[in-house]
């Protein structure tokens, strides 16, 4: 691999990152990130306001958010990204 990658898909492409002295500081940067980000809640739409209208907005619900960034990357918790982030000697 040359440079850091544009995407990182899963955790093993972290635990790589961490491996190689010269891209660990921006691997860790990006769990952190992803550690930071509050993505918990979404928002679902349910119906139109205006049913005559398709173009209207749509009434909204907040529901818990079924994929995190954290689960998208294959992490168990966000306690794993932080666990992660501090065993390679970075901080939450």
């Amino acid at each position: 691999m040359r440079g850091f990658p544009k995407h990182i898909n899963c955790v093993q492409d972290f635990n790589n990152l961490l491996a190689d002295k010269d891209l660990k500081r921006r691997a860790i940067s990006e769990l952190q990130k992803i550690y930071n980000k509050d993505d918990s809640k979404t928002l679902r739409a349910t119906t139109l306001i205006d049913p005559e209208d398709p173009k209207s907005d749509w009434n909204t619900e907040e529901i818990d958010n079924p994929m995190p960034l954290w689960k998208q990357k294959g992490f168990e918790s966000r306690e794993a990204v932080a666990a992660l982030v501090t065993k390679n000697g970075g901080k939450v």
